[in-house]
Formats: structure tokens, C-alpha cells, sequence
């Protein structure tokens, strides 16, 4: 996967790499970016946060990271599109424990992503982990393999929680550097 993202500086060597997360509201995204910034589970989340980037040496290959949160509200849908095409990755998220959110991945957020011809990578991030009901057992891989078939776009998935830090440093964003 290396080489295909980021910015390109003068000597073509890659001087940064700006992955946009959405996704309908409160699956969890600013937790999600402010518990990987800081390692810890934040206490007050804004509703959007700025734009936050990770140090250069934050993955082996040096290159900074900036994550740029979005609003859900259908009234930033311009600044939404704006980040989509600025996009050298796009992390669409839901709640594990609000199996609407997860709907909403194939019914909004990936033909939209489509219907704007955004050809950076996706990778898809359920979170809220922690707050499944363990009664009911959720194979992510019986869940994601018929979406990935149909949209090819989606690079990975996984499921994390901010508050567990379980799966949150983002290993698969090494993927996009």
C-alpha cells in the first residue's frame, strides 16, 4: 500500500497523509481521534474536534498523520464533501452497539462516497467495542465480507473502543502510510 497516499513534496517523497473520519453521529469518532492522539480516554469530547495530527515518528515510516474529524449534521454536507476530496484516506465509523449505524454504511455512506467519485481507500472502524451486548456474538468478518465484495473501495475493517483503548492505535493506519 505504500506509495499511494499522502501529499507529495518536491522531491516526491510523501510529506503527509490527511485522513477524514465520519459517520452519522455518535458512533464515536472524536473519542475515537482523541483517545489515538492521547493514548487515554477523553473526558469532554467537543462534537467536532480540529483538525489533529499524530508526529511524524508516530509510524515507522516518519510520515505525520492529520485526522480530520467531521460534523454529522447535514448542514457542514459542503465541508464534508470539501474533506472527502482532500482525502488521502476516509475512516467511516459506526457503533457496535447501534446496529442502525452499521446499516447506514451501505445505505448512505458508502454510495455517497461513490456518488462524489472519491477514490481515496476506506476503512471501516466500528466502535464502542466495550458497549456490545456480548449475548448476542457478532462475527465481524460474516458481517463486512459481502460489503467488502460489493465495495471494493473498503481497504479494512475493524472494531475498537476509545474507552478500552482495545484496537485503538490504529495499526491499520500504518497501512495507509
Amino acid at each position: 500500500m505504500a506509495g499511494g497516499f499522502g501529499g507529495k513534496s518536491s522531491s516526491g517523497g510523501r510529506t503527509g497523509i490527511r485522513v477524514v473520519v465520519a459517520g452519522d453521529k455518535g458512533t464515536g469518532k472524536s473519542s475515537l481521534i482523541s483517545a489515538l492522539a492521547s493514548d487515554t480516554f477523553p473526558d469532554n469530547v467537543p462534537r467536532v474536534l480540529p483538525p489533529t495530527t499524530l508526529p511524524a515518528d508516530f509510524y515507522s515510516d516518519l510520515i505525520p498523520i492529520t485526522i480530520i474529524d467531521t460534523p454529522s449534521s447535514i448542514d457542514n454536507r459542503i465541508k464534508l464533501i470539501e474533506e472527502f476530496r482532500k482525502a488521502d484516506a476516509v475512516v467511516l465509523t459506526y457503533a457496535c452497539d447501534q446496529p442502525g449505524t452499521l446499516d447506514r454504511l451501505t445505505s448512505y455512506w458508502l454510495p455517497e462516497l461513490r456518488r462524489l467519485e472519491i477514490k481515496a481507500p476506506v476503512i471501516v472502524v466500528g466502535c464502542k467495542l466495550d458497549l456490545r451486548d456480548e449475548r448476542h456474538p457478532v462475527s465481524l468478518e460474516q458481517i463486512m465480507a459481502p460489503i467488502m465484495q460489493e465495495y471494493r473501495e473498503i481497504e479494512t475493517c475493524i472494531e475498537c473502543s476509545a474507552l478500552t483503548l482495545i484496537q485503538v492505535l490504529f495499526r491499520f493506519l500504518s497501512s495507509v502510510s
